[in-house]
């Protein structure tokens, strides 16, 4: 039956007359049979395709590739998250769980992006659509092997935020891990160079920091949570070796919301910071960072050695040829807000902020407590950010949500690009004052801070790729199987610090197992050699930071397993 003689049966009875619809009596039961016939047929199709276009990722995700428009995918609800995530970046599908590597600025403040060498190692890139995101690049590939995605946050905490809410809503079950990499401002040496009320001397310790030097450690504390007046703030000026006081601190979660981070998921954060940490300050790890240029070299001269005089100590001579130090979550914390500040007595204050955090994390005080009497802030760095507290408040809330099936480990790596301090002397008995401003460089000592965090993170990376290589499975490899088993949860005594240095450390205190140590690589766990620890570290040529893969291994493993940082 054509629909026209279908139709042709029926007729519209004009509505004046009755309203309704007529046609033959004799055809009613035939013509309402074949009508009903088909329309049952056509559901089933329906849902048929339905089913078929839910099942196929590749029916409804197209994979876009660099310099490509995105397909926007259909409005249906993909049924495994795996989907969910390819779709959010525009892939057919996931292989499997995805690594993050997280940086803020583009190159807007510094003139080079944070993720400038990363992305130049980062292979079979596919990029969201910047209109698409909230965030300020987002870029998908093979990073020596293994799926990562190389995201530029913003710079601040709140676009740092935003962005990790975004990539947890589309792919939080999907990613597997989260590195937090940028540049910041340091304390100038371990302890800090003034430590009031003892403002008869400057710190002896000779412990200095240096540009390059690389910070790894999943704490951080809001710098601006604090209740103050500016008479407290500021009594001790002009005198640079005071300390500013406030009525409240970070710990005052009523006043100003969660400022402290440093529990969530404890034990899957220090797994993932040891097996930084190792990367680092093995010998591949270290051969492969670059040299100083001749102006970072000039700027630490001028740096320490206006220091030297304003102190009258003599510190440790600045070589080119020195290679950054790793310090780890025992000795450094991230003390962020989005205030750039300059002053002793300001670094002394983070330096307060930063011992509690670290206290809090390895169990020495108790969040809300307020203790800091167990670690000193003579004995740890302040790392001066901005973007750690907003991931990690992300994190934190996503983790406490019932429908969140698995904890994503976390960590920061801060490299230094400046001093938040200006060289002081002393001016009179306990008082103290700028010795000599030294012009801050804003182009020169982050280029460098910005390849020696690269190198850092796509050492960790290029040492599973060996593992993977060389043991077949990366559950093999015995550094990495702690990081892999703490990831689901939070079990006791699965952060890896059993390894080692830092186990003594959190057991014993930071007197035992520190006093003794000259150089903060002393600290490094202690761990059997494996797969990727036994070939010799590469030759690095000048300009250059090549991260090869060395030792036995064919020319396809090396060209799988290596990676290069152009710097200068």
């Amino acid at each position: 039956m054509t629909l026209e003689k279908l139709l042709s049966d029926w007729r519209i009875s004009p509505l004046l007359e009755n309203g309704s619809l007529e046609y033959p009596q004799e055809a009613a039961p035939r013509r309402l049979y074949n009508v009903m016939r088909w329309s049952l047929v056509a559901s089933i199709a329906a849902v048929f395709v339905l089913l078929l276009w839910s099942q196929v990722p590749e029916m409804h995700y197209l994979g876009q590739r660099r310099g490509t428009s995105a397909a926007s995918p259909v409005s249906l609800r993909p049924n495994r998250d795996g989907d969910l995530c390819a779709a959010y970046l525009g892939l057919s599908r996931l292989r499997g769980g995805i690594s993050v590597i997280l940086t803020a600025d583009p190159g807007d403040f510094s003139g080079t992006p944070e993720a400038q060498h990363i992305l130049a190692n980062l292979k079979d890139q596919v990029v969201k659509p910047r209109d698409e995101t909230v965030c300020g690049g987002v870029y998908f590939g093979s990073l020596l092997t293994q799926d990562v995605l190389v995201i530029t946050t913003g710079i601040g905490p709140t676009a740092a935020g935003l962005c990790v809410q975004e990539l947890l809503t589309s792919c939080g079950p999907s990613i597997t891990e989260m590195i937090y990499f940028g540049t910041s401002g340091w304390s100038p040496q371990l302890g800090g160079v003034l430590n009031p009320p003892d403002c008869s001397q400057a710190n002896p310790n000779r412990k200095t920091t240096r540009v390059g030097d690389v910070c790894i450690s999943p704490v951080s504390v809001n710098w601006v949570c604090k209740k103050s007046t500016w008479t407290l703030q500021s009594e001790g000026f002009p005198n640079q070796c005071f300390r500013p006081q406030e009525t409240a601190g970070p710990n005052a979660s009523a006043l100003y919301g969660d400022c402290l981070f440093a529990n969530d998921n404890l034990d899957g954060n220090l797994a993932l910071s040891d097996a930084l940490i190792v990367a680092a300050r093995s010998a591949r790890g270290r051969a492969a960072l670059p040299m100083r240029s001749e102006l970072v070299s000039e700027l630490e001269e001028r740096y320490w050695g206006l220091m030297s005089k304003g102190t009258g100590l003599t510190y440790p001579p600045i070589a080119r040829e020195d290679k950054p130090l790793v310090w780890d979550y025992t000795q450094c914390a991230e003390v962020d807000g989005q205030f750039f500040f300059t002053g002793a007595p300001w670094e002394i204050k983070a330096r307060d902020y930063a011992s509690q955090a670290i206290a809090t994390a390895l169990g020495f005080g108790k969040p809300g407590s307020g203790a800091r009497n167990a670690i000193s802030p003579q004995e740890v760095i302040a790392v001066s950010a901005m973007e750690g507290v907003g991931v990690a408040e992300a994190l934190e809330k996503y983790h406490r949500l019932k429908t969140t099936t698995r904890r994503i480990p976390y960590t920061n790596v801060r490299t230094l690009s400046n001093w938040i301090h200006q060289p002081v002397g002393k001016k009179g008995e306990g008082q103290w004052e700028i010795f000599q401003e030294v012009p801050e460089d804003y182009v020169n000592g982050y280029a460098y801070a910005i390849a020696t965090g690269s190198v850092t993170v796509l050492s960790l990376y290029q040492q599973r790729c060996l593992s993977i290589e060389a043991l077949g499975r990366l559950e093999q490899d015995p550094v990495q199987r702690v990081a892999l088993a703490a990831s689901p949860g939070s079990q006791p005594g699965q952060h890896g610090l059993e390894l080692g240095g830092l186990a003594l450390w959190v057991r014993d205190g930071p007197t035992k197992a520190m006093v003794s140590t000259e150089r903060p690589e002393a600290t490094a766990p202690t761990v059997k050699k494996s797969g990727w620890a036994s070939p010799p570290p590469a030759r690095v040529t000048a300009g250059a930071a090549s991260g090869g893969a060395g030792g036995k291994a064919g020319s396809g493993v090396q060209s799988r397993c290596s990676f290069h940082v152009k710097y200068p």
